[in-house]
């Protein structure tokens, strides 16, 4: 688990201010976080196109919640560049 000066630091390093409320709740969403990171860098990934029974099966790591949104008009629309409904990003590598 991390620590709660842990956790001050790498907001500090990152420059956010977070309250207490949001050090305890962002502590927890962090710990899950490197607890899934653990679970990955536990498993076997020998890369073999052939067979894949070495795969992680994230889905057995959390559940997926599918929701379905009926404003993708009202999304796009504050975009400050959209083209085809998705927003326009610029270049930032040649």
């Amino acid at each position: 688990m991390i620590t709660k000066d842990e956790l001050k630091l790498l907001c500090e390093l990152s420059k956010l201010h977070l309250s207490e409320d949001e050090l305890d709740e962002y502590g927890k969403e962090m710990t899950d976080i490197m607890n899934l990171m653990d679970t990955i860098g536990e498993s076997n990934f020998e890369y073999n196109p052939v067979d894949m029974s070495n795969a992680v099966p994230f889905s057995s790591l959390r559940e997926d919640k599918v929701e379905q949104y009926d404003n993708m008009a009202g999304i796009v629309e504050i975009g400050p560049e959209v083209r085809d409904n998705s927003f326009v990003v610029p270049k930032i590598v040649d």
